[in-house]
């Protein structure tokens, strides 16, 4: 199957399902049980520039997509730091898939911290993370799988999978979701 990149929520989802089963190899079998999938996104629009805010409508309605999106992979875990914004992202995926939201407090060793959680709780499992414009790539780097441009503060339609195998290889895709902000 080939998948084509489209601004088209539903396009994504089927071909998101796809990757996800052959580890982003593109054969239609169930990946080794040592492939681990971390898909990381910083959160939605924000209601304001700074401090603890929640999403402002645009961002309510990414958050709605992005559980659609989801909505139907096997997730082990969701990680969100506890801000309003990220919190706010990450609730309607773990709604729709029936999972609580692991918050992780943002510190010096965040990223470093979570991709050690990814790399050893959920071997051959797949998490999703939400986080930050600064901390998504900071993850994706810790993972062996950067290094990723900067994510602009006007940007919120980014999605990263990240692949690890057991060999310590990583792998990265970098897709968009929803409308376009970029």
């Amino acid at each position: 199957m080939t998948c084509v990149w489209t601004r088209r929520p539903w396009v994504i989802h089927g071909c998101l399902g796809i990757l996800l089963m052959t580890g982003a190899h593109g054969c239609a079998q169930a990946p080794p049980a040592s492939i681990t999938t971390a898909i990381l996104v910083r959160h939605a629009e924000k209601a304001g520039p700074t401090g603890d805010v929640p999403l402002n409508e645009a961002g309510l309605e990414r958050a709605r997509v992005l559980s659609h999106v989801l909505g139907e992979v096997d997730v082990a875990a969701i990680y969100s730091t506890p801000f309003a914004r990220t919190t706010g992202t990450a609730q309607p995926i773990a709604d729709v898939i029936g999972l609580d939201v692991t918050l992780i407090d943002v510190g010096d060793a965040y990223a470093r911290t979570m991709a050690e959680r990814i790399r050893s709780e959920h071997v051959g499992e797949v998490v999703v993370v939400v986080s930050h414009s600064n901390t998504v790539p900071e993850i994706i780097r810790e993972l062996g799988a950067g290094p990723v441009p900067t994510i602009e503060d006007h940007e919120y339609d980014d999605l990263y999978i990240v692949t690890l195998t057991g060999d310590g290889r990583s792998k990265l895709l970098a897709l968009r979701y929803g409308r376009e902000t970029g």
